[in-house]
């Protein structure tokens, strides 16, 4: 398997981009799916508990009116005398008579109304009156028939009493499905009863009321019923169950007892929902089958699928068009690279703005012409290398050649008496036997102040007594383990820069002490010291150590920056050179290396 280091940029580019982006779309269509699951049900819910109230309401003002009906049959002034009349006189012709005008007083209320059935009367004595529009009045009725009559003591307490769905024969073998709107007939004004009043209500003008407009899927799939508290369906809007006293629907579902709006009935699930008329004292029910929901969910995971599908291949396709666009001057970058590679130092890149890839082309085009002009120069310095070697070879002298030669000069001025010549031939030959060998190798730090003192006393018979010289170097610190030529560049730099424009009275101090696990040697002088704006420049320099001639600015033998790069190389970076100056103030140099005791390498010469 492919290590993912293995794999191009524009391949990870393309992967990363196309897997935060597939990510983010998955999860946005996975909180849009259950975000819209929840509001395809709450959606619903709330039309479907809408639709229940609009059918309670639609039933409950149908039953006002006849209500208002009511109120005006047993207020007419005719019934009223009539009914007064039958308890008063028990005469047949009269009774006829008033059973004559009782239904056609009640024949003028049902004629125009053809959503009821019938109007019945019932006086206290068994006796009915009643039309209908099954057939013609009759004179008699058995009241022991009727459902509400065992219940008619308890009618003065309420204003009236909605019945369940019965059957009416409506001629032959013909029925109607009815229900029953029963109150009581008192006399006016003295409120004792004088019979009751049932009106029989054709339960199709409920069908006419509460018609669905199957305007939307809800109402085209869901079931309508209207049910007492005791299970009786007086509505179903399927009217398969209207009349049914036995549905299997669960009535503790009117009692608000379920948690959840959902309920099994017939095997099915279905989500409900109720409305209770204060009114009528009965239920509408609303069930909407949960397949019907799964549909419409199934409907919006198909269009979620269809459009992460769009997306995703979007998201493919611009991941892929972003990183081969963002990787195409690399890929560039490398195919000139390449090309330089084999030798062809004529590749640059063109550069476009001042972004990554701007700055990268720029940088290897600097770095092309670098590596150009440093081909050059090397080939330069080559030639002038050979040239220089050529000159070297032409103008090399022996240096024992010069030793011996200056030995000899110190053994004539000495049989000749010229003590001072002697004197300073032996200190050069001395310096130039020093300054010959072990350049790079650790000395003790008596041979370099035997140096120090054979530089100085050429020197003091240069300048003869314009400056003192003082060494202070314990006994213990004289096989001290330090680099050849590190303290005597700086006696020169004392006398060269510090002491050139005194003419009497100098003085140059060398201190050498121990502090712990590192040596310090500072050389001073008393000179004019060095202006602030210069010291900083040096110390700068000091800090950069970088590699620097061996000459100082000056020219004038072994520099600063070459005894610090020096003792930083061979030390470590926490030792140096630090300079401390201010004008008229002199000046002191300070060395800090390592104190280690010198042990001489075996076969190295002295």
């Amino acid at each position: 398997m492919k290590n993912w280091n293995d794999y191009l940029l524009k391949s990870k580019m393309f992967i990363v981009f196309s897997a935060v982006s597939l990510f983010i779309v998955m999860l946005t269509c996975i909180i849009f799916y259950y975000k819209n699951v929840n509001d395809i049900k709450n959606q619903t819910l709330a039309l479907s508990d809408t639709i229940s109230r609009q059918f309670s309401r639609t039933f409950e003002l149908y039953i006002q009116d006849m209500e208002k009906l009511s109120v005006s049959i047993i207020g007419d002034p005719i019934i009223q005398e009539s009914l007064i009349d039958h308890y008063g006189i028990p005469n047949p012709v009269t009774q006829n008579q008033i059973e004559l005008t009782i239904n056609n007083r009640l024949f003028t209320h049902l004629q125009p109304r053809p959503q009821l059935q019938s109007i019945y009367i019932f006086t206290t004595d068994d006796i009915a009156y009643f039309v209908s529009k099954a057939g013609g009045p009759k004179i008699s009725f058995n009241l022991q028939s009727e459902s509400w009559y065992q219940n008619r003591l308890d009618m003065p307490g309420v204003k009236f009493l909605l019945l369940p769905v019965t059957a009416e024969n409506t001629g032959g073998d013909r029925e109607a499905q009815v229900i029953s709107f029963v109150r009581n007939i008192s006399r006016i004004p003295y409120l004792d009863v004088l019979g009751y009043m049932k009106i029989n209500i054709n339960v199709n003008v409920i069908k006419d009321m509460l018609v669905n407009s199957d305007s939307n899927d809800v109402e085209r799939n869901m079931r309508a019923f209207i049910i007492t508290d005791e299970g009786s369906v007086v509505y179903d809007d399927r009217n398969e169950l209207t009349g049914n006293d036995d549905t299997g629907i669960d009535l503790s579902i009117f009692q608000g007892n379920h948690e959840s709006n959902e309920v099994v009935w017939n095997g099915e699930s279905y989500i409900y929902t109720t409305s209770k008329s204060s009114y009528t004292k009965w239920n509408t029910l609303i069930l909407i089958p949960n397949e019907f929901l799964l549909s419409k969910q199934k409907h919006s995971t198909y269009i979620l699928i269809l459009v992460g599908l769009l997306a995703m291949g979007l998201i493919a396709f611009v991941s892929y068009m972003l990183s081969y666009q963002m990787t195409l001057p690399l890929r560039n970058l490398m195919k000139k690279m390449a090309r330089v590679e084999q030798g062809d130092l004529s590749q640059r890149m063109e550069v476009a703005g001042n972004n990554e890839i701007g700055r990268l082309s720029r940088i290897y085009n600097n770095m092309l012409d670098s590596i150009t002009r440093l081909i050059s120069e090397v080939y330069t310095s080559k030639l002038a290398e050979k040239n220089a070697q050529l000159s070297a070879l032409q103008a090399q002298i022996n240096p024992h050649f010069l030793y011996n030669t200056l030995n000899i000069m110190k053994s004539i001025s000495r049989v000749r008496g010229i003590e001072e010549v002697a004197e300073m031939a032996e200190s050069l030959a001395e310096l130039f036997k020093y300054s010959m060998t072990n350049l790079h190798h650790p000395i003790p730090l008596h041979d370099e102040m035997e140096h120090i003192s054979n530089y100085m006393n050429i020197q003091q018979h240069r300048f003869g007594n314009r400056f003192e010289f003082n060494m202070d170097v314990p006994e213990a610190l004289q096989q001290a383990s330090v680099l050849k030529l590190t303290v005597q560049p700086l006696i020169e730099n004392a006398i060269v820069h510090g002491l050139s424009k005194v003419k009497s009275g100098g003085r140059i101090d060398i201190a050498v002490k121990r502090l712990g696990s590192e040596l310090i040697i500072e050389v001073s002088d008393n000179g004019g010291g060095i202006e602030e704006e210069r010291i900083h420049m040096l110390r700068r320099r000091l800090e950069r150590v970088q590699a620097v001639d061996a000459y100082d600015e000056e020219g004038q033998g072994i520099g600063l920056s070459n005894i610090a790069q020096r003792i930083k190389l061979f030390h470590g970076i926490k030792y140096g050179v630090e300079l401390i100056s201010s004008p008229d103030r002199g000046t002191t140099v300070r060395l800090t290396i390592p104190y280690e005791r010198f042990v001489k390498v075996k076969g190295e010469a002295d």
